[in-house]
């Protein structure tokens, strides 16, 4: 009668098990792998920060860091699945198997110089010294495509190298170049130091290059965008610049791998957003953090997980495992008629087992009455004795209810009244072939 109720704890307390496993997995953190680089650059310094307060704050997603050479190596590294995750620049070689998550911050082109040089636009730099802050590869491509699109043979243009922003004001000041090209966030480091080095060297009023045909490129390359510099982004009085103008651009993006879970990527998208105003306070350049254009027919497609975040469309905990749910509820519901079907069986066959005792009792019981030798009577006496043992063995592990054991009770003394009284018979007159023979020997 208890193996049935076993069975269904067992199977109970196994479903339970597998439940608090599957809630368990389910709540561990995921570490993605993020690539990232070069050390000490404003994209590491960023990474780092938000790396840190997910660990802290015991985020259900945590960064691991890859550190590379730069964007080109981070790019590399999704390819290698050496990263889920890379911080890129549009402009170098885009992974194939990544997506957009966010938008880092943009990078815009800053030409800049002093009255004295007489340059105002962009095409008068033919022939002229221009001197590139950080010979980084990538910017140096940057300007022979600028270049190449006012048509400035790059053999026109001489190029001078400045490690950093502080050799601006001297290179200016001693026109070992007539004008300096940075690279980088407009509140960035770079950029900004840069601004104020040239304004130092034009005591007080630098001439800010526009690239008047940066929506042509747009157009023509998807990978890089217009930048509106707006009137006093430096700040200043008279402020710099004294008018808006429009510049050429490229963005930094946090990208994940295409196979990346939507769910995941959803939740690194929240955090990173959610986490944005407290790591401003230690990288300014947070601030900087936006989401990319969701159209799909945009040229630098975003993963369908961000997506998901930025259009309202985030999975609950009840949607993603709705289906287990209800998977759930259906293995239970058949293993709970299969226990009842074969706790029915199990108590059908108990009490056929119990049946054909009590019928063997009853026929010991009639062979009783008939008995015609004490050996007879004998063995029926043994075949009790085992019924007898049998019974109070189911009767230990509840096979037999109380009902049972008073038919049982009754039925053995029944069989031993039987036993005994046919023994008595037996014992006085002797058996019922003995007699007849005697009477025919006397004849």
């Amino acid at each position: 009668m208890f193996r049935p109720f076993l069975l269904a704890l067992a199977v109970s307390l196994a479903v339970v098990a597998a439940g608090l496993v599957a809630y368990y997995w389910a709540a561990q953190p995921t570490t993605l792998r993020i690539a990232v680089g070069p050390i000490g650059s404003e994209n590491t310094r960023l990474v780092v920060a938000l790396a840190q307060h997910m660990g802290r704050d015991r985020q259900t997603t945590r960064l691991r860091l890859v550190l590379t050479e730069g964007v080109a190596a981070s790019a590399k590294a999704i390819e290698d699945d050496k990263a889920d995750l890379a911080i890129v620049r549009t402009d170098v070689a885009m992974p194939l198997q990544a997506q957009t998550v966010a938008i880092m911050h943009r990078d815009g082109v800053m030409v800049v110089t002093v009255p004295a040089s007489g340059i105002k636009k962009f095409s008068d730099l033919r022939g002229r010294t221009i001197g590139l802050v950080r010979d980084l590869t990538i910017n140096r491509e940057l300007l022979e495509l600028l270049l190449a699109q006012y048509e400035i043979p790059t053999d026109s243009v001489n190029v001078v190298v400045l490690n950093s922003a502080n050799d601006v004001e001297e290179a200016l000041q001693s026109k070992r170049v007539d004008a300096v090209m940075a690279v980088g966030s407009i509140v960035g480091r770079t950029v900004t130091e840069t601004v104020a080095r040239a304004t130092l060297a034009a005591n007080g009023a630098p001439v800010f290059i526009p690239i008047l045909e940066a929506d042509a490129i747009e157009q023509r390359l998807p990978a890089y965008e217009t930048l509106e510099i707006v009137r006093g982004t430096f700040g200043g009085t008279p402020p710099r610049p004294a008018e808006s103008f429009e510049t050429l651009g490229v963005s930094h993006r946090l990208v994940a791998r295409t196979t990346l879970d939507d769910n995941v990527v959803a939740e690194l998208t929240r955090l990173i957003f959610s986490l944005r105003p407290t790591v401003a306070a230690e990288v300014p350049l947070a601030n900087r953090i936006e989401s990319p254009e969701t159209s799909k027919g945009s040229a630098l497609p975003v993963h369908s997980g961000a997506s998901a975040y930025y259009d309202g469309e985030v999975q609950s905990f009840f949607d993603r495992y709705s289906d287990w749910f209800y998977l759930a509820v259906m293995v239970l519901s058949i293993a709970g008629s299969g226990i009842a079907a074969v706790a029915s069986s199990a108590t059908s066959r108990i009490r056929a087992r119990n049946m054909q005792l009590l019928s063997d009792l009853l026929s010991i019981v009639r062979r009783a009455h008939t008995g015609e030798s004490i050996e007879e009577l004998d063995a029926l006496d043994r075949q009790a004795d085992e019924i007898l043992s049998l019974a109070l063995a189911k009767a230990g592990s509840g096979g037999i209810d109380n009902a049972g054991v008073a038919a049982f009770t009754l039925g053995l003394d029944q069989a031993r009244r039987a036993i005994g009284e046919r023994r008595r018979i037996l014992l006085a007159h002797g058996p019922p072939a003995a007699s007849a023979g005697l009477s025919e020997a006397a004849e």
